[in-house]
């Protein structure tokens, strides 16, 4: 969780002479184990079975298939920074192409560039941005069953987004192309290439940077570690959302090779580390087993997971289908950030759209703009994290997951309701003056998204990581991906689509690129749309029947880990034995 200590509990009172020690470490309620070790003073709280003899990584782990790994003590600063750094870099080059895209491929920069509509343009970007987020899945299977995590960043950075981004750099080189613009190839590299490169890594980055944490000794630092996490994406999303749109205003070729350039410095600063890292074993083919199990119980009438288990008759291991049922219980969960990240999918399409028709300040435009949503999260971040939750914590007080949910959405409802007025705005000073409105006035609607970012996404990664199964975290973090950019993207591209004639001037073409244009279209129509589904998740996470439900899921899940610990200690007292 976002921030969050966990409570200080004294446990092992049969040991007093312990205690000054055990003040220092959180101990975790639903295992009894300290779950912040970062120091040698606190390794006599450790168990034997989950202490090496590597005295520079005292702690280790076996997974369910007894596979062992040791752990530092301050893996932060010793490994985990560089993957930061990798993600960091990553989403300055994602970022800074996403943020330019729309204003680009509506010619905002110059001829040279595809000409689309409004509507085609925003297709485009959406339907990129809804590949990036359903290609995590892919990435999860080849990592979780065949090559791991580590692998799987090398695979998709190297051979796929690389490329991908050199190629959009070079369509936007006129000299190249004889006068003739490459539409195929940008498409190709834009809504192929890049897309997938960005989504194959998307799944398995984060992952691997919680995978450098003990998962029971240092639970408490694995929250820490996503606060940071979502951090880094933001101050990379920053740099690039400053940096590119203010170069592609002068030299588009040039602004599209710093992402090629910073990926490729990214991909070298991750290989540095590469003996450092945790590399945790693909458990076989769990992903690809987990789909057989779910067919196999559509052989049952009614279906039914439980008879396809072993002590039912069945072929699968009971602990396995116990995994697999979690993992279908993510699915609602995850669903409930929907709502909110539709609303944030309209920032890099119809905020801009509607952005290019107002009055610019200097070289601040409407790509720049998107900047705003990343000040807002790094400072309701910190907010958040060191005002608000340390408050609720000294009253008693502990924000349930499904509460920050619909905190996050109901952001993403004010963020849709102030640019709803901002739409009504632009069409009523154009009907007085004909003049256009400041582009200042987007900072509310990026601002709230940015607020609502930090209790619905980041709260997410955290739960899809938390809750989903050793052997299956990158295709839990796969599937939180896929609710947080594909499946908003495709609702929002349907709408779009089926809604095109709110996007059109009265002469019925999509070209809404001026504010004479602009003021004969009704894209406020299309917004209203939105914000009722924004409410409308507001107050389905809510709903009493959802709490429950997400805490028996988290419940569920923590089961498997006291499981895999109670395995461990006995598999650890047999060795001793036998020795």
């Amino acid at each position: 969780m976002l921030g969050k200590e966990q409570d200080l509990k004294v446990g092992r009172s049969d040991v007093p002479q312990q205690e000054e020690v055990m003040d220092s470490a959180t101990v975790s309620p639903e295992n009894d184990l300290p779950d912040d070790i970062r120091s040698e003073d606190q390794l006599s709280l450790v168990p034997e079975a989950y202490r090496s003899d590597n005295p520079k990584r005292p702690l280790k782990s076996k997974d369910a298939a007894g596979n062992e790994y040791t752990y530092v003590l301050k893996p932060m600063w010793y490994c985990v920074v560089l993957i930061l750094l990798m993600e960091l870099l990553e989403r300055l080059s994602y970022y800074g192409i996403n943020f330019t895209q729309t204003a680009y491929l509506t010619g905002s920069y110059g001829d040279w560039s595809p000409l689309l509509g409004s509507t085609q343009a925003s297709s485009w970007v959406l339907t990129s941005t809804a590949i990036a987020y359903s290609v995590p899945f892919l990435g999860a299977i080849i990592a979780d069953a065949f090559i791991g995590t580590y692998w799987t960043i090398i695979l998709f950075t190297s051979f796929v987004y690389v490329p991908g981004l050199l190629l959009i750099a070079l369509c936007a080189r006129e000299q190249l192309w004889n006068g003739v613009y490459p539409q195929k190839l940008l498409a190709a590299s834009l809504m192929g290439l890049y897309s997938a490169g960005a989504g194959g890594i998307k799944s398995c980055v984060n992952v691997l940077g919680a995978q450098q944490f003990h998962p029971l000794l240092q639970k408490a630092q694995i929250s820490r570690y996503y606060v940071n996490f979502y951090m880094f994406i933001n101050i990379g999303a920053i740099v690039g959302g400053i940096v590119i749109p203010l170069i592609t205003q002068i030299n588009v070729f040039g602004a599209y090779m710093i992402p090629v350039c910073c990926l490729a410095l990214g991909l070298i600063a991750f290989i540095a580390g590469t003996r450092r890292y945790v590399r945790m074993k693909p458990q076989g083919s769990d992903i690809l087993e987990s789909l057989k199990a779910v067919g196999a119980s559509f052989g049952h009438c009614p279906p039914n997971m439980e008879k396809v288990k072993v002590s039912r008759g069945g072929k699968y291991d009971d602990a396995f289908i116990e995994k697999v049922k979690i993992i279908g219980r993510l699915i609602p969960i995850m669903l409930a950030t929907v709502p909110f990240n539709m609303a944030y999918g309209q920032m890099a399409s119809v905020f801009v759209i509607q952005g290019t028709v107002m009055q610019n300040s200097g070289m601040i435009d409407a790509s720049w703009m998107e900047n705003f949503d990343a000040f807002s999260v790094i400072i309701c971040g910190l907010l958040i994290s060191r005002g608000l939750y340390p408050f609720l914590e000294r009253r008693g007080i502990e924000l349930h997951m499904t509460t920050k949910f619909s905190i996050g959405t109901f952001c993403g409802a004010l963020a849709i309701l102030t640019d709803t007025i901002i739409d009504y705005k632009i069409h009523s000073a154009y009907e007085a003056t004909g003049e256009p409105i400041s582009i200042w006035w987007q900072i509310f609607p990026y601002f709230f998204v940015g607020a609502g970012e930090i209790f619905a996404v980041s709260s997410a990664y955290d739960a899809a990581f938390q809750i989903s199964p050793d052997g299956l975290k990158s295709f839990g973090s796969a599937l939180n991906l896929f609710m947080v950019g594909a499946v908003p993207n495709f609702i929002s591209d349907a709408i779009l689509n089926g809604c095109e004639a709110w996007f059109t001037n009265d002469a019925g073409s999509t070209d809404i690129s001026t504010l004479e244009l602009y003021a004969q279209s009704k894209v406020y129509l299309y917004l209203w749309v939105l914000f009722a589904i924004a409410m409308f998740g507001t107050l389905g996470n809510l709903v009493p029947w959802f709490r429950t439900f997400y805490s028996c899921t988290e419940e569920a899940s923590k089961n498997l880990v006291r499981a895999t610990r109670k395995t461990v200690e006995s598999n650890s007292l047999t060795e001793s034995h036998a020795v």
